[in-house]
């Protein structure tokens, strides 16, 4: 995600000094040190530590809806009261998100604008996917109308001002970097224009058009799809598109490459809305960019350019953000990327070995949870946006791989991620406590942290969605309009192509559910039209609806959710009731309504419209941290305009209070309300314990292969990528600590050469491997084939030999040892087991250390359940 151009000590870590900040650094990396894995610091991001009964990090917060509702519920009122901008200062008033990411907040939770330049408007695509992808996915699983009023703005700006002029190389094309041109005005072309970033506006034009139904943002997409096709060089063996419109406009590497995925993406999106350019150009692009990707990045995974360079604003090869897009492209084309489970499983596991490179990154294993930097070069401690971006990722690669380990490594991350903000949104990302890039960059604090939640909500329903609670989790098309009610709710989704299905969660298990008015029947799977139902122990139920072709459903059942009309609302003076449409209407200042309950979540429903205004809620008489907005383009009724849950089950007042305030663009400051809903159904469902994967894990130290290594029993040995090695300040550091280089033909003792001959080598290094609960036993496959350098002091050639002690777990397993000498000669195999290692904190730590002033090296590790006792 971007930062300035050059990043400071301050912004790295906040007010602390360079003193402070190597002692802290050193104290919090001594006291989870590679030797100690069962250590946990006292508090992560923005929290104290919570752990499961395995060890393994828990959440923090403990309200019934869970943390990850909690994360997107503060994110989304974050949005609510961001300061607005409007003329003259901006060409159009807007919420200030939408021009920039500069902010600040301070502990109350007081939202300000700094003074800003054009810099700060760099990250305007990314800003944009953040904004539309993360609020429709909102709107789906709440109703909350928000994202028909943020959405438009932020593409209506793109497409006004954001976009070159008809005489430009590539005429009426998005602006994805505008670091020139006036800030809060129109963009200026002549800047560093991404290429993959220019795509991903277009993914989200074309998801925003799914959404409102806006005519005019399907016509500027397939525009810009026709833009791509012919700007498409189909003759080159290269990228089918450089990285920038214009390469001479920066000093570094203008080469597209992994990323052309997301342009890839961009062309999939337009094919499958039926657009296939001026003569079909736009799937001939389509298919070089996939065949690119096939021949050319995926054989090179193990290179960090092939995932890196998205960032806009500066050249570091991060392989953090975009191995995640790459992936989830490739997870909705599987056919396209025969090889894609292999793949993604090495590629995504790349990061925990080259992003905890650095002597600073604290990159590491933390309550059995992933966490790290960006990459090796940057930016100090270990971050939670970047957990943010990989988890979801890792999450739905574990559940459409049906692959436990990913799904596990995911969970713990994302609940790990979740720490950083506290209850008024204020984002400490860095591990050790501080505000670092949330400190100066909005979207990196809220907006993208809400679409990452979404999305591991949707892939993980069961395990981290909320209690006693009805949500659409995740859908194959847009849901393009929704309505909670109690015991019901009604929905369309922008289309219904085969296969179109949907996961609810529901406080209920349904007994109706009709799609196009045809009751749809109870199946086993989704193999055809009609739904599944998993019943949880509490009481709700994952329900599955497949209905190709039927785009309106509807779903009924026995909802432990109450609601009140407007006649049992307390109302003071200054409201009207229009008894037409059971509204209570107030447009004064200091207006209120009150509604007891007794309860552990509320909803309070009302009218928005073009003259809706804002008002103020209250919990117990306590102001709550948002701003009811009622403006919206089109009138909606029945409308979620403020959602609290997470209560204490019990006696609780819901307070709204007219501000007789409004936003730039409303026509009025009407606060319109038809009900209240509320609900004291209670049960938890738990959000896991700390599972994970129970079987055999494989895996060969250096090796690069797509494939996995077959041994003489057929067992799989899959590339290792989860150790550490603190190498140093860049990635180059990292990638001499693998023999990726076949080794000799020969080694002997062993039916499994190829095992043996790769390996990983350094001074010290340590694997970390993710397990559920259990006792197992590890085997290291051991073979010494050194090679040849100059020895100074001796002044010949001489073979680096290779000694080593491990410990598992902290405590010594293999004491010190000549690999050729515990072998009996050089290329020679030699097997060490340590038996009932039991797991700990969900992990298995290997430490490997090289003793008599040799490195150490290590070809294969093997981790099994260990076999009962009799």
């Amino acid at each position: 995600m971007p930062k300035k151009q050059a990043l400071t000590l301050s912004l790295l870590i906040g007010s602390t000094s360079l003193a402070a900040f190597g002692a802290v650094g050193l104290i919090a990396f001594r006291h989870v040190s590679p030797d100690h894995p069962s250590a946990t610091m006292k508090s992560y991001f923005a929290h104290p530590v919570r752990e499961d009964r395995n060890g393994v990090i828990a959440p923090w917060y403990q309200g019934l809806n869970g943390q990850l509702d909690e994360r997107a519920a503060i994110a989304v009122n974050v949005y609510k009261r961001y300061p607005w901008v409007g003329k003259p200062k901006a060409v159009m008033a807007a919420p200030d998100f939408v021009y920039n990411s500069h902010w600040s907040i301070s502990p109350e939770g007081v939202i300000a604008i700094p003074p800003t330049t054009d810099w700060m408007c760099g990250d305007l695509s990314q800003r944009a996917w953040s904004i539309v992808k993360g609020l429709t996915a909102y709107y789906q699983y709440s109703g909350d109308p928000i994202a028909f009023l943020y959405i438009p703005l932020t593409v209506d700006y793109i497409l006004d001002y954001g976009q070159t002029d008809d005489k430009n190389p590539w005429p009426r094309f998005p602006i994805s970097t505008p670091t020139r041109g006036k800030a809060y005005g129109k963009c200026d072309p002549a800047g560093r224009n991404q290429l993959d970033l220019c795509a991903i506006t277009g993914t989200e034009v074309l998801r925003a058009y799914k959404l409102t139904g806006n005519p005019r943002y399907l016509a500027a997409a397939e525009h810009w799809g026709d833009v791509f096709a012919q700007k498409c060089n189909f003759k080159t063996k290269l990228s089918p598109w450089n990285r920038y419109v214009d390469p001479s406009v920066v000093g570094w590497s203008d080469v597209l490459t992994g990323t052309t995925t997301l342009i890839t993406d961009f062309l999939d999106d337009l094919i499958k809305l039926g657009y296939n350019g001026k003569g079909g150009l736009i799937v001939k692009a389509r298919d070089k960019g996939r065949d690119f990707v096939n021949k050319q990045m995926l054989p090179a995974w193990i290179n960090n350019d092939t995932w890196g360079r998205t960032y806009w604003d500066w050249d570091n090869p991060v392989i953090c953000g975009s191995m995640s897009m790459c992936a989830d492209h490739i997870m909705k084309y599987p056919a396209a990327y025969p090889t894609w489970k292999t793949d993604l499983r090495n590629i995504m596991a790349l990061i925990f070995n080259r992003n905890g490179a650095d002597l600073n990154s604290m990159g590491d294993m933390y309550s059995g949870a992933w966490a790290f930097p960006e990459s090796s070069v940057c930016c100090g401690t270990s971050l939670s946006y970047c957990q943010y971006t990989a988890a979801p990722t890792f999450i739905r690669y574990g559940v459409l791989a049906n692959d436990p380990w990913a799904k596990e490594i995911g969970r713990r991350m994302m609940l790990m991620a979740t720490y950083d903000s506290d209850e008024k949104g204020v984002v400490k990302d860095g591990l050790l406590g501080d505000s670092v890039a949330t400190g100066e960059w909005s979207n990196l604090a809220h907006p993208w942290p809400l679409c990452q939640v979404m999305e591991s909500l949707a892939w993980m329903p069961k395990e981290l969605g909320p209690n006693r609670e009805n949500h659409i989790m995740r859908s194959s098309s847009v849901v393009a309009s929704v309505q909670y009610d109690a015991g019901s709710i009604r929905y369309s989704t922008f289309d219904a192509k085969a296969p179109a299905i949907d996961v609810i969660r529901l406080a209920f298990v349904p007994t109706l559910i009709r799609a196009n008015g045809i009751t749809l029947a109870r199946h086993a799977d989704n193999a055809t039209n009609g739904f599944t139902v998993e019943k949880l122990a509490n009481g709700d139920a994952i329900v599955s609806i497949r209905h190709d072709g039927l785009k309106k459903l509807e779903v009924t059942g026995p909802d432990p959710q109450q609601e009140a009309g407007t006649l049992k609302l307390s109302l003071t003076e200054n409201w009207a009731r229009m008894s037409s449409n059971n509204l209570v209407v107030a447009n004064r200042a200091g207006a209120g309504m009150e509604f007891k309950f007794i309860g552990n979540q509320v909803r309070v429903l009302g009218t928005v419209d073009t003259k809706g205004g804002w008002a103020d809620a209250y919990i117990d008489d306590e102001k709550q941290l948002t701003v009811v907005e009622c403006w919206n383009p089109v009138r909606r009724d029945r409308q979620p305009i403020f959602i609290k849950k997470g209560l204490s089950n019990g006696p609780h007042t819901v307070r709204i209070v007219a501000r007789g305030a409004k936003n730039t663009i409303s026509r009025g400051t009407e606060v319109s309300i038809s009900a209240v809903q509320w609900s004291s159904a209670t049960g938890d469902a738990g959000f896991g314990q700390g599972e994970g994967p129970k079987g055999a894990q494989r895996m060969v130290f250096g090796y690069t292969g797509r494939e996995d290594i077959v041994d003489h029993n057929g067992n799989s040995w899959r590339p290792a990528t989860e150790w550490v090695i603190r190498s140093g300040f860049s990635n180059d550091t990292v990638d001499k600590a693998w023999w990726t280089n076949r080794r000799s033909m020969y080694i002997g003792k062993t039916p499994d050469e190829e095992l043996y001959r790769y390996g990983a080598h350094g001074k010290e290094f340590w694997v970390n491997l993710t397990v559920g609960p259990g006792t197992y036993d590890l085997r290291l496959k051991f073979a010494d084939t050194p090679l040849t350098a100059w020895m100074e002091r001796e002044d010949k050639w001489q073979r680096v030999l290779h000694s080593v002690k491990v410990d598992v777990n902290g405590k010594e397993a293999i004491p010190a040892m000549s690999i050729s000498g515990a072998a009996g000669d050089l290329f020679t195999a030699i097997d060490k087991v340590v038996k009932g290692v039991k797991a700990d904190h969900g992990m298995v730590r290997v430490h490997f250390t090289g003793v008599d002033n040799k490195e150490a090296t290590v070809q294969a590790l093997e981790l099994v359940p260990s076999k009962p006792t009799r």
